[in-house]
């Protein structure tokens, strides 16, 4: 595991996560690159939120947009979010929780230009260019008394836009929940080695 330190530019604290996971690509030599960011307010003390409720569809992330995948996706992600902040401490109930959890996805499709100027050398490939499809993942955690944002995250990741990954969408929301204040005595200690200064981290 590499680990280095970036400066942080922003008001809250925040933390870049590299992760990849593989795709289910037949020859299972592709590898796939999840992108994540996080960032907790600062001025919010987690001690005192122990249960958390899930709120309405965010819509999707700026510059994406909903498919056909859409609600799967949700229906998939819901279960996980679920199982990775108990993980971290925190009790479900489906009311009234003292964190309210929203979350959204959408796709984009990315253009990619690679190919430079081939001097009139006929014999280079000329499949440099193409796209790809990106999905992204946002899960906003709000005090449910105040309604003021106390947690973000994000990801994205290149897609088969044909496909739903299970092992793609478990290792999404694991990385981004990874980083989520832990409701535990090692609560600051955790959030110290998940690097809420500034820290980022490649998960191979």
């Amino acid at each position: 595991m590499a680990m280095r330190v970036i400066p942080s530019h922003r008001a809250a604290a925040s933390t870049l996560l590299m992760l990849c996971a593989l795709c289910a690509a037949p020859a299972g030599g592709c590898v796939e690159q999840v992108v994540i960011h996080t960032a907790t307010n600062p001025a919010a003390s987690f001690a005192r939120y122990r249960s958390f409720s899930f709120g309405s569809a965010e819509a999707p992330p700026r510059g994406y947009t909903a498919s056909a995948w859409s609600p799967e996706v949700r229906g998939r992600v819901q279960p996980l979010i679920t199982a990775a902040l108990a993980a971290r401490g925190y009790s479900a109930t489906p009311e009234s929780g003292d964190l309210v959890i929203r979350f959204g996805s959408g796709r984009r499709t990315v253009a990619i230009r690679e190919s430079g100027d081939t001097g009139g050398d006929t014999w280079l490939p000329n499949d440099e260019n193409g796209s790809i499809v990106e999905r992204s993942l946002v899960v906003d955690a709000f005090d449910a008394r105040t309604g003021v944002r106390v947690w973000h995250g994000s990801s994205r990741t290149e897609i088969d836009p044909d496909h739903v990954s299970q092992a793609l969408l478990e290792r999404t929301v694991s990385g981004l929940i990874a980083a989520f204040p832990l409701r535990s005595s090692g609560a600051s200690e955790g959030r110290t080695a998940l690097g809420f200064h500034g820290t980022a981290r490649d998960l191979l």
